[in-house]
């Protein structure tokens, strides 16, 4: 049975309502101390109280900042790194164990590395970024070269394309589907990584306020900053990477224009 898409976003807002009353319900019937489970209204009231004391909006900004710089870092270098080794046998058998490895590495992990490295510097949140990220990409990128249907090469040239022209005119734009796929999982480990490592190496940011309110045991602040972060996440999904994705789709034929 089919669905239409708006008839789905009141199923969408339908359900994050009955996640709103479920939660205050059990806030409610007080199964859990108010000090470690807030209600829906005192997470939101220590939202506007950190608002009103110039807390979180810069925070916010500094995070999204560093973000910004460190994942086009990251995103750059893995699709660089991806179209080497998409392109030779030799380069992709060294690279993708290596960065299969770093795939299993906890985000967090590389914190104590930039530590050492960099000290409590923006450099050491930006390398923890790129390290978490770059490897995502660049294994989504070869990925995707790889499986690059071998008569498409072969059209090009035949059409007269250039040896030196076939990375950029071929097979980046034939293997886009696999790249998005890589860049929204590249964003996911590069926020955990800069997350984690603003808990420890920063005096503003997202991170920071989830550490502060931490130590002040201030669960409405941490557990507002944690539904804060996954509605940055959710939206960033829709209106940036989800709509990349589906005119992707559109373009190719794998889905319906409207």
């Amino acid at each position: 049975m089919k669905i239409r898409n708006g008839r789905i976003k009141y199923y969408v807002g339908g359900f994050y309502l009955l996640v709103l009353v479920a939660w205050q319900a059990l806030f409610s019937a007080q199964l859990i101390p108010d000090y470690v489970f807030p209600s829906p209204a005192q997470v939101a009231r220590r939202l506007w109280e950190l608002a009103g004391d110039n807390y979180l909006w810069p925070s916010i900004k500094a995070t999204f900042q560093r973000m910004a710089i460190g994942f086009s870092i990251s995103a750059t270098a893995g699709l660089a790194l991806g179209l080497i080794m998409g392109m030779s046998r030799v380069v992709n058998s060294c690279f993708r164990s290596l960065f299969l490895g770093f795939q299993t590495l906890p985000t967090a992990a590389w914190v104590p590395v930039s530590l050492l490295l960099f000290g409590l510097s923006d450099r050491g949140i930006y390398f923890v970024i790129i390290m978490s990220s770059a490897p995502a990409v660049a294994l989504a990128t070869s990925d995707g070269i790889q499986h690059i249907p071998v008569i498409y090469l072969r059209v090009a040239r035949t059409l007269g394309t250039p040896a030196y022209a076939m990375p950029i005119r071929i097979m980046l734009p034939a293997s886009l589907p696999s790249i998005v796929t890589g860049l929204k999982l590249g964003w996911t480990l590069a926020w955990h990584g800069g997350v984690s490592a603003e808990l420890i190496k920063s005096t503003i940011g997202i991170g920071f306020l989830l550490q502060m309110g931490r130590e002040l045991n201030d669960s409405a602040q941490v557990i507002g900053i944690m539904v804060l972060t996954i509605g940055f996440g959710v939206l960033l999904d829709r209106l940036v990477f989800g709509l990349i994705q589906k005119r992707i789709l559109i373009r190719w034929g794998l889905a319906p224009a409207a």
